[in-house]
């Protein structure tokens, strides 16, 4: 992190299957930005699995992330990643 300059990172967001496309995500998502705008971050970054065509939709359709970086074999199951960031 450089002088002045604060990035917010989500580490973990799920949703139960049975309460999926109900807006849940989408509404932690909303707060959850919202509040480190709040606390001046300038940007958030976040990891989600290549393969997770849902997550890469809420985050980048929804909320106009963008792929920063592909992690290969992020995940102890050698899955890859995508780091995704938004700039406020």
């Amino acid at each position: 992190e450089q002088q002045g300059i604060k990035t917010g990172y989500i580490g973990m967001l799920a949703v139960k299957a049975g309460h999926r496309r109900h807006g849940i995500g989408r509404e932690l998502v909303r707060k959850v930005l919202l509040r480190m705008k709040e606390l001046g971050c300038t940007s958030v970054t976040l990891e989600t699995e290549k393969s997770n065509a849902a997550a890469l939709r809420l985050y980048q359709e929804s909320f106009g992330f963008i792929r920063e970086e592909l992690l290969v074999r992020y995940y102890l199951n050698w899955g890859d990643a995508y780091r995704l960031r938004l700039w406020f």
